[in-house]
């Protein structure tokens, strides 16, 4: 009789022993997997990193291609990318040509056109253009400015010498009518109507007033032949005038005259004049002048008065612009009443 064999069940403990085995085994293999996947994380990171690097080195420079990584699909699968084949060694000629046809393009192309000029440059020219202009603009005010200090003095000096000769002609009229003044001589349209008296009169007092220096006084008196009393005849009022010479004059002044030898005896300085001669304006005229004078009254020594005139005359002379002679002679005003 055979006999049966029993299976004998696991116990309890038997059980839990075997848990325990199982749970030590699976840590241990979980230890283990931790440091393997970090290590392949730490890899594929500085792999990845490389590819990168040497990628971007490829594209600025244009010589070699890189192979992208491997990529990986949704199953944790790598696909291969194919790899771009680097520009072969007999591929730079044909870009030095490139180069060369570049640069000399470049050369041939005008600086402006290629816009190489920045704003800089443009800047500096509009300033050296406004500098040129600030002195050129300078240059005219200076030059300007002379221009009126030259002008303002050549008219200040046209002016003075106006000045000077409208002064001396002046004085060269008032000894031209002061004889006619000294001896108060009366009017006339023409001097072919004046007196013969008035005519030796004022002769006389114009050698008084301006003797020669020939004159040689004597007693008090200038011995004056008549030529000379002719030469200011002729002075005075013209040549072609007639007349006769012979004594004129009052008691208080006379002018002998000897017709024996033909010589006048004149004072040499008369107790005193009719009037002062003043000549206040000069109006030209087309041959001459119009002289407005005035007749001031003297004190002692013949010294003008600085009063009020006593009448004012008006003279017409007539000549070349270098002599003249008195036409005429008439009365203007009368400031003070008095019998002429």
């Amino acid at each position: 009789m055979k006999k049966k064999k029993h299976a004998r069940n696991p116990s309890d403990s038997e059980n839990k022993a075997n848990a325990v085995a199982e749970s030590s085994a699976e840590a241990v293999a979980e230890s283990k997997q931790q440091p393997a996947a970090a290590n392949s994380g730490t890899e594929a990171d500085g792999k990845d990193d490389f590819a990168q690097a040497v990628s971007t080195l490829a594209d600025a420079t244009g010589i070699i291609s890189v192979i992208p990584p491997k990529e990986e699909n949704k199953d944790g699968k790598k696909e291969n990318v194919k790899k771009e084949k680097a520009p072969k060694k007999h591929d730079k000629p044909e870009h030095d040509d490139q180069l060369k046809e570049m640069i000399d393009d470049a050369l041939d192309e005008n600086v402006e056109n290629l816009g190489i000029l920045d704003d800089s440059s443009s800047q500096s020219s509009g300033i050296s253009l406004n500098q040129i202009l600030t002195t050129l603009f300078g240059l005219f005010v200076i030059g300007f400015a002379i221009f009126g200090i030259i002008s303002a003095g050549i008219k200040i000096n046209d002016y003075m010498e106006y000045k000077k000769s409208n002064i001396e002609r002046i004085q060269y009229f008032e000894r031209l009518v002061l004889p006619l003044s000294a001896c108060d001589a009366p009017t006339f349209e023409n001097v072919s109507a004046l007196n013969n008296d008035v005519i030796i009169s004022a002769a006389c007092w114009d050698i008084i007033l301006s003797p020669s220096a020939s004159y040689v006084p004597e007693n008090g008196n200038y011995k004056i032949s008549y030529l000379d009393v002719d030469i200011r005849i002729n002075k005075l009022f013209g040549k072609g005038l007639t007349y006769t010479h012979t004594t004129v004059g009052d008691e208080e002044l006379m002018f002998v005259y000897d017709e024996e030898t033909g010589m006048y005896s004149i004072p040499t300085t008369p107790r005193t004049l009719a009037y002062f001669a003043s000549v206040d304006e000069l109006v030209p005229t087309e041959n001459g002048y119009i002289l407005t004078v005035s007749y001031k009254t003297p004190i002692t020594n013949w010294i003008s008065t600085s009063a009020l005139p006593d009448k004012i005359m008006t003279f017409t002379v007539v000549g070349n612009g270098l002599t003249y002679n008195i036409s005429s002679l008439e009365i203007k005003e009368i400031s003070n009443t008095q019998e002429l």
